[in-house]
């Protein structure tokens, strides 16, 4: 693992890798795991969200609490924003055949459509180091003809889009490139085409993973094929950032989130600040791990996922 020459990459394009977590029979069989534990009404009564997006489901299926804190992920995060790291979110992000490819868009506080606010607020600037970041696991094979994410390299270092402005939610609309948000709307310069620019699309296999910051203007292309794609995003940012500051519910993508049951977890090093609420354990008391104390663990899981099952 060379951290430095995988930060000089980030700084220059806004990612990096795929980088190998489990190799590609580990993976296939896990991800069957994790399906039939999504299908169990018992971890669905758990859930922190009552809507079908399935945001946030490591905080109640097993497989996902673990993965959230593996040391592959962890350190790579560390070496971009430093030894304390808040997971706050995250999200599936099934492709299926036949399904359009998801627009250029590019945010940082997730200030996302009707959103009065940023759902993320940072305390501390640093230059360089970024204030979240986003690990999207490959669950299953990802190309470019069943939808593989795309980035355009060195975006992250300009903003094309104003993630303040605001956006009507409208699943109807023939033009909505983002989920029922046209992102469009946002841009700076309405003359500027994304399509213009110089792609990177980042195939994976399954058990690959990306890290990168949604300031990089990134997407991902239509499923032609007759295969599904599955990613899983891991949403990550330092302590010194807020999380739903004073913010008790949202309502996002044309869904209600209610906060009751939402905490952050605390996967590398300590939180010095307090800012946000803090889930040491899952919904069925399961204990969520730091990097210090998971490393070791986390190792012989690479090991063993490098011979398979």
């Amino acid at each position: 693992m060379n951290l430095e020459a995988d930060k000089a990459t980030f700084e220059k394009q806004g990612f990096m890798g795929p980088f190998k977590l489990w190799v590609p029979e580990v993976m296939t069989a896990w991800w069957k795991e994790q399906r039939r534990a999504l299908l169990n009404p018992a971890n669905n009564e758990r859930a922190c969200f009552a809507n079908p997006l399935n945001y946030d489901r490591h905080l109640d299926i097993s497989g996902l609490t673990k993965l959230v804190s593996e040391a592959a992920i962890v350190r790579r995060f560390q070496s971009l924003i430093g030894p304390n790291v808040l997971c706050w979110r995250t999200e599936f992000f099934p492709k299926n055949p036949g399904d359009s490819g998801t627009g250029w868009h590019q945010v940082e506080t997730y200030a996302v459509g009707e959103a009065t606010k940023g759902m993320l607020e940072p305390t501390d600037r640093s230059e360089g180091i970024p204030m979240e970041l986003t690990a999207w696991v490959a669950f299953t094979e990802a190309t470019k003809e069943n939808g593989c994410m795309k980035f355009i390299p060195g975006s992250h270092k300009q903003w094309r889009y104003n993630e303040t402005a605001k956006m009507k939610w409208d699943d109807t609309r023939a033009d909505t490139t983002f989920f029922g948000y046209n992102y469009d709307d946002l841009k700076i310069d309405k003359n500027w085409n994304p399509d213009d620019e110089q792609i990177a699309h980042v195939e994976m296999k399954p058990g690959e993973f990306i890290i990168f910051t949604a300031r990089c203007i990134h997407g991902s292309n239509p499923n032609t094929s007759r295969k599904q794609r599955m990613g899983f995003s891991i949403r990550v940012v330092p302590t010194h950032v807020k999380v739903y500051s004073g913010m008790t519910e949202f309502d996002e993508f044309g869904h209600h989130f209610d906060l009751a049951r939402h905490g952050c977890v605390l996967v590398g090093g300590t939180d010095q600040y307090g800012l946000n609420r803090i889930a040491t354990e899952n919904a069925w008391g399961e204990p969520f791990v730091t990097l210090s104390a998971h490393e070791e663990a986390s190792v012989a899981v690479a090991s063993y996922a490098e011979v398979g099952r």
